[in-house]
């Protein structure tokens, strides 16, 4: 056995023995964890995007053709995408959840929003403030997660976006794959996993800051995929956002002399939002948000949901710091993305 492959299964084994069923896990069928999905849970063996990621940034990031919003798919993880597998015929209508983000680096609390955008029952923010009306499944049809090539306020430091889409593969490969191993996952049995959709799962790179022209992307890139040519289905895009990024997505800085017309523009055509909040932020700024007139036609369009608590409290932040400090004793992200960051030497330095 070679020292790699020892030190893995001592690590897997640690893992195992901090696994605990109250806690929200999933079992096998036979109600045990193996060791096998555990060292399968640290395998980073995805694919290299050095390529793709130095094309796209060539075509749609430096060049002239730049200023067309593109989404590029670099991998789909169902063959189908963005039809689900159980879908037996065309969809009139294609709810696809979107995560774009630096991913630097991807962590669990990225995994859990998609997993709540396809497990919880959610209410408009229209009737969540009026307390009126039964929450709802938002019935994700397909799944979405985007690297950014560019950030409106952000400057690329840390990991390489090859190193990040590399990184974004794992984190899809234990959101869409992993369905019967690691405690963090929602769903609580294998036929609500499937329910989800969560195994359509695609990943690929986005060439604009801006969400109300990331949405005209995903459109564009979903109906492409799609295939049918004689008829083009209508596009809901669930943007998943946190917190500070729902604020700047209001914020007129942001938009030309256009403002309010290109959100009232994003809305109208298919472009919705799911945010969350971690740790620290306010009901009582929330709900004054809210409250101003100029949000009232679109909270119809705006959903909130609860992240779990075991995840409120993870940031990129919060984990490159973590692993500064101490490189293996890190718990908020996956295995396997933990040991691709070791193994490149990423995070070392502030």
């Amino acid at each position: 056995m070679s020292t790699s492959e020892s030190k893995a299964k001592m690590y897997a084994r640690s893992l195992l023995a901090h696994r605990s069923t109250a806690e929200g896990g999933i079992v096998d069928e036979q109600g045990l964890y193996t060791l096998t999905d555990d060292l399968n849970m640290m395998r980073c063996d995805t694919p290299e995007y050095i390529d793709f990621v130095k094309n796209f940034v060539a075509t749609h990031a430096d060049s002239p053709a730049s200023s067309q919003p593109t989404v590029k798919i670099a991998r789909k993880f169902c063959e189908t995408w963005p039809l689900p597998k159980k879908a037996t015929t065309a969809l009139d209508t294609i709810r696809v959840a979107a995560m774009d983000s630096s991913f630097n680096p991807p962590h669990y609390c990225h995994g859990a929003f998609m997993e709540c955008l396809g497990v919880m029952d959610l209410r408009s923010e229209d009737k969540r403030l009026a307390n009126i009306g039964a929450a709802h499944s938002l019935e994700i049809d397909a799944y979405l997660l985007l690297l950014a090539s560019q950030n409106a306020d952000k400057p690329l430091q840390g990991a390489s976006l090859s190193q990040r889409m590399r990184m974004v593969d794992m984190l899809a490969t234990t959101v869409a794959v992993d369905s019967s191993s690691d405690t963090w996952h929602l769903w609580k049995n294998r036929k609500q996993f499937l329910a989800t959709n969560l195994h359509n799962m695609a990943i690929g790179m986005v060439n604009t800051p801006r969400f109300v022209d990331k949405l005209q992307a995903v459109r564009d890139v979903v109906c492409q995929e799609y295939g049918n040519s004689e008829a083009t289905p209508k596009v809901l895009c669930y943007f998943a956002m946190g917190w500070d990024t729902i604020t700047r997505f209001f914020d007129a800085k942001y938009y030309g002399p256009e403002f309010p017309a290109e959100i009232d523009q994003f809305f109208a055509e298919g472009g919705r939002i799911a945010y969350a909040r971690r740790l620290g932020f306010l009901d009582s700024d929330v709900e004054e948000f809210f409250a101003a007139p100029r949000m009232a036609p679109y909270l119809p369009f705006i959903y909130e949901l609860e992240l779990p608590k075991r995840v409120k409290h993870i940031s990129s932040t919060g984990v490159r710091l973590a692993i500064l400090e101490s490189s293996h004793n890190v718990r908020d992200i996956p295995p396997r993305i933990l040991q691709y960051a070791n193994s490149n030497q990423l995070y070392r330095e502030e």
